[in-house]
């Protein structure tokens, strides 16, 4: 569970509303400030204006708009959010697939299917959990 010092932020990019609403919930339940964007082009200008979140989940095929691929190419190249978790979410789980989000920066690939809402809190907690003990690490 993140502390109670201040609520960790998560960006969550994808065009199935109703997923994302289920998942927010799941995620405020959990402690969580949670920002829903459909578009890249509007997760990518909260993110140029200032937005730092401690996590980013991102689906990689979003209709009528850049897919997650870009997204994540564009994070890299304009430098944005380079201290946040970059979790691909998605239905696209080849070989192929998770091995050009970790060619662009991303920290996971997830499959959608493998996870219930909650239990994907659980997993972002924990990858949180251990960012923070490897950072405290390098730290001493």
């Amino acid at each position: 569970m993140p502390s109670a010092e201040r609520k960790p932020k998560v960006l969550m990019l994808d065009d199935e509303k109703l997923l994302l609403d289920i998942y927010k919930q799941k995620f405020e339940k959990g402690g969580y400030e949670v920002s829903m964007f459909y578009t890249a082009d509007d997760a990518l200008n909260a993110l140029r204006n200032g937005y730092e979140p401690d996590v980013i989940l991102f689906d990689i095929t979003i209709p009528n708009s850049r897919s997650g691929y870009d997204f994540l190419e564009t994070l890299q190249k304009d430098k944005l959010s380079k201290h946040s978790l970059k979790v691909a979410l998605s239905n696209e789980g080849q070989d192929g697939e998770r091995a050009r989000t970790a060619e662009l920066g991303a920290d996971a690939h997830l499959l959608k299917a493998n996870f219930i809402p909650s239990e994907l809190v659980t997993v972002v907690d924990e990858m949180l959990r251990k960012r923070k003990k490897s950072w405290w690490k390098k730290q001493r």
